[in-house]
């Protein structure tokens, strides 16, 4: 079934629609505003309300460059933690915490204590996990998840909306912290520590869901009952599969809203507790569990210098903010600049730490990839890459995740995903190259 091929990525601060080609190239990708609202407590989201802006959005696509055929696939990813309960007709129950809300820290923490848990040394249980969140949904909010007749992530709500399939993506199941990546099969113990409302089938990156029932979608012309539902799943997983379609044991450095490192290990040790590391399963279920590293990016550089278009011009820049060569831009103080500096390689040397430790647990010391909005900073990539220590490979495709889940359902409308890396273009920054020119700048002054 040819036509195009439509790639959501549902993120914290924006939803991205790309719609493919058969030949792998972007015939129409844009980026809006993710819909939240606040509920006294924090930023929460309208699951309905996303859904409405996600169908405009990806309509606005269609029509700019569909030429009146519809859809041939549609796959969504996104973030990993938050979701709804919904009914019997697939209707949410509440409103969906965001990952970073830690209003349930406090339950995820007592979670982690609990016999059920420290059986499981390698589930980190943080403020992010959906665990605590149901907990402290049930003590707090219970009309939210009672009654429920499904758990549903935020990710994975348009699709099951418009296929009327529920289902949980299995790369998103990890990160309720009941999840055992080494059998890859709900916990019982934990399931019931948490108060976890009903959970609907799993399903791979890749795996149809259905096709597309009558909704806005349909209305508009830009689906019909031919166009496929496809699985995709979480987003640091997913971006990394695009480039592990083209280079097998890639290690990959996400650079967004959120910084996250990935690897793949074959056959890591069941013990393995690496700090600041989680365990998920690769995309499409590769044998073996993968490692993200995440870092709170955007937050540690709001540390430093609190203005966004201030960030931007430092990351513009030629070089580094706070180098020896170089004035810092007029927007920020010197002294902001200096700071900057210090959180950009704070967060480079936990990058570092991280890859270090998936070593240890196993992934393949092979090249690294850097992707996301940020890799687009070319000062950004040199000092990256000489904390690292060798070159980091760039991809010009800052929605890298929305681009996965297009491959994703392109194979599964096609029978096989275009080679979408021949449309793009790689960059390889070599800290052996790029320090002699700092060196050089430097001598000069």
């Amino acid at each position: 079934m040819a036509g195009l091929s439509c790639g959501i990525d549902i993120g914290s601060t924006n939803l991205k629609v790309l719609l493919m080609d058969e030949e792998g190239r972007t015939a129409w990708v844009k980026s809006v505003a993710t819909p939240k609202q606040n509920d006294g407590l924090g930023p929460v989201t309208d699951a309905l309300q996303l859904l409405a802006a996600l169908e405009a959005l990806v309509i606005e696509g269609w029509r700019a460059v569909g030429k009146g055929k519809p859809l041939a696939a549609i796959a969504t990813s996104g973030i990993g933690e938050d979701g709804i309960g919904v009914d019997e007709n697939l209707k949410p129950l509440g409103l969906a915490l965001s990952w970073f809300d830690k209003r349930g820290a406090r339950d995820s923490a007592e979670i982690g204590l609990l016999p059920a848990a420290l059986a499981y040394p390698a589930i980190r249980f943080d403020f992010c996990m959906t665990a605590g969140k149901w907990r402290w949904l049930n003590r707090k909010r219970p009309d939210d998840l009672k009654g429920a007749k499904h758990w549903i992530t935020v990710t994975d709500f348009p699709a099951v909306r418009w296929s009327g399939v529920p289902y949980i993506s299995e790369t998103l199941a990890p990160r309720t912290g009941c999840f055992d990546v080494f059998t890859r099969q709900w916990i019982p113990g934990l399931l019931e520590a948490s108060g976890a409302p009903p959970l609907p089938k799993l399903l791979r990156a890749g795996n149809v869901i259905g096709t597309v029932r009558p909704c806005a979608l349909t209305a508009s012309g830009a689906a019909d009952a031919t166009t496929l539902l496809v699985a995709a799943g979480h987003d640091h997983p997913m971006a990394s599969s695009a480039i592990r379609r083209v280079h097998k044991n890639a290690r990959v450095d996400s650079l967004g809203t959120a910084n996250a490192t990935y690897g793949e290990a074959e056959a890591p040790p069941i013990t393995i507790t690496e700090a600041g590391v989680y365990l998920s399963v690769p995309a499409a279920g590769n044998p073996g569990v993968s490692c993200i590293g995440p870092i709170e990016f955007a937050a540690a550089l709001r540390g430093a210098v609190a203005d966004d278009a201030a960030i931007r011009d430092l990351l513009s820049a030629p070089t580094i903010a706070g180098a020896p060569s170089q004035q810092p831009p007029m927007s920020p103080s010197r002294g902001e600049a200096n700071r900057f500096r210090v959180a950009l390689e704070e967060t480079a040397f936990r990058a570092r730490q991280h890859f270090a430790a998936m070593t240890r647990a196993g992934v393949p010391v092979a090249a690294i990839y850097a992707t996301g909005g940020w890799a687009r900073s070319r000062a950004l990539m040199e000092l990256r890459a000489s904390m690292f220590g060798e070159p980091v490979a760039v991809i010009d495709e800052p929605e890298l995740t929305a681009t996965a889940a297009a491959l994703f359902a392109a194979e599964a409308a096609n029978g096989q995903a275009p080679d979408f890396l021949r449309h793009r273009h790689r960059t390889v920054v070599d800290p052996r190259e790029d320090w002699m020119k700092i060196y050089a700048s430097w001598a000069s002054d």
